[in-house]
């Protein structure tokens, strides 16, 4: 094999190398991830009807959108909701909504170790009113005003932060490491807001 030929063959190796640590979801490893939270809810009524189908918006700078959202939504579907996926914000999606927003993340990987922290914003409306959510995550807190000409009116609105430390060791790559990540925001939603609605239904 000639000299050129070598470093092609090298160059190729490494070109494989690199897209298989960005691209691929490959590893052994463990991980430890530490959470907290901070939830508030309000209602107004007497009872707030809940069924088990959301209207879903997730957003998220700089990632891949459609694999956080399809987590998500499988996360959801393990707590028996029915989940419908939309793209934009609106002030009214006249039937239950919630909302995922990743504040901020920031990472250190290697194949070996990697770390992460990330703020994590979620919401809920029993009305699909938006109004006093902070879908965007420019607005630490809004002031809720809930006004009703109907005494049979009823409405429920949740919104939380959630924090999440993570630390894992294997031998990993990129992909595999982020997908980690991901699923972890997306069970911990999942999980928080599945628990406010059910205290929600119970307190009702």
């Amino acid at each position: 094999m000639s000299l050129i030929r070598k470093y092609a063959f090298l160059v190729l190796l490494i070109v494989l190398a690199l897209v298989s640590v960005i691209y691929l979801d490959i590893g052994l490893k463990s991980s430890a991830t530490n959470s907290d939270s901070s939830v508030s809810a309000y209602s107004i009524g007497n009872k707030t009807d809940l069924s088990g189908n959301l209207i879903l918006y997730v957003h998220q700078d700089n990632e891949d959108i459609d694999v956080l959202e399809k987590k998500v939504v499988n996360s959801l579907e393990e707590y028996g909701y029915s989940v419908t996926v939309v793209d934009e914000i609106k002030d009214d999606y006249a039937s239950q909504f919630t909302f995922v927003n990743v504040i901020s993340i920031s990472k250190s990987y290697t194949p070996v170790y990697s770390s992460s922290d990330t703020q994590v914003r979620f919401g809920f409306s029993s009305t699909g009113k938006t109004q006093y959510l902070d879908i965007t995550g420019k607005d630490t807190q809004k002031t809720v005003v809930f006004s009703s000409s109907d005494v049979d009116d009823s409405e429920l609105l949740i919104q939380g932060d959630i924090n999440l430390h993570d630390e894992t060791k294997g031998l990993f790559t990129y992909r595999s490491y982020q997908n980690h990540i991901e699923s972890e925001i997306a069970n911990s939603v999942a999980s928080q807001l599945d628990s406010q609605l059910k205290a929600q239904t119970i307190s009702s």
